[in-house]
């Protein structure tokens, strides 16, 4: 219990961190889906931490009526939902409205993103025979969690194949945030295989988190955005798309022959 405490206060500290850099300088101008999602952060888990330290003061007989389970388990699923924030704050930062790569990409991105969306939907809907709240969130979690590991996977590497260059915030936020979404969800997936991997569970995913977020802290420590997308020219940023049309166009054919 002392040390998921000293983890909760951690995570709210550096959260707080993180906040204040994004408001120095105006930073959160450039960035404003992921200040959402931070203040989210900040405001959720002071919520968590709060009723954590009210569980811990309870009489062990009296904590199955506490809000804590219950107000972790919800709070964290709504997480689920609002990274996507960040999955779509870092492939535009990436890939900037108005780019050649934007109108070329986004698309294609578009319907990947609903195919995976779709598939996690399918994988969680499978699991609804389980009766706690802990196992339902287990299976939301690995299912969408993968999804947005997927699409900062695919964002990098498409923004690494046409040679777009990342400045240090956008870089360091894509990649922790990358690793941590893959963390969790194989961390769900193993504690789906066997209860023996919980405890782990309840102390890899966190720490895990708490080195996100220092990730963060550093990433954002310095503004330096990601270099404008020098395009090369006409002819090849329109064989770009020729070629990300045909691709799209062959998905399709797949899916619906």
């Amino acid at each position: 219990m002392v040390i998921s405490l000293l983890i909760c206060i951690a995570a709210v500290v550096l959260e707080v961190c993180t906040l204040l850099l994004l408001s120095r300088r105006s930073l959160w101008r450039a960035y404003p889906f992921l200040l959402a999602y931070v203040i989210w952060l900040v405001v959720g888990n002071s919520a968590i931490l709060v009723s954590f330290i009210s569980y811990l003061r309870m009489a062990p007989e009296v904590r199955a009526h506490s809000l804590y389970p219950s107000l972790y388990w919800h709070s964290d699923t709504l997480d689920v939902v609002l990274r996507f924030l960040l999955v779509w704050e870092i492939f535009h930062q990436t890939f900037p409205k108005g780019s050649g790569l934007n109108r070329s990409l986004s698309k294609g991105l578009g319907i990947t993103a609903f195919l995976l969306l779709v598939f996690a939907g399918a994988t969680f809907w499978g699991y609804q025979n389980y009766t706690s709240l802990r196992s339902v969130h287990l299976a939301l979690d690995r299912s969408f969690d993968f999804v947005q590991a997927v699409m900062i996977l695919g964002t990098l590497v498409m923004a690494r194949y046409y040679g777009v260059r990342f400045g240090r915030n956008v870089r360091g936020v894509a990649l922790a945030f990358g690793g941590w979404v893959s963390i969790s969800t194989v961390n769900s997936a193993m504690v789906d295989l066997t209860n023996s991997f919980l405890p782990y569970w309840y102390y890899l995913r966190p720490l895990s988190f708490l080195v996100m977020m220092v990730a963060w802290i550093w990433a954002l420590w310095v503004y330096e955005p990601n270099p404008p997308i020098l395009e090369s020219g006409t002819a090849e940023l329109n064989q770009w798309t020729e070629d990300w049309n045909r691709t799209v166009s062959a998905a399709r054919t797949i899916i619906r022959p």
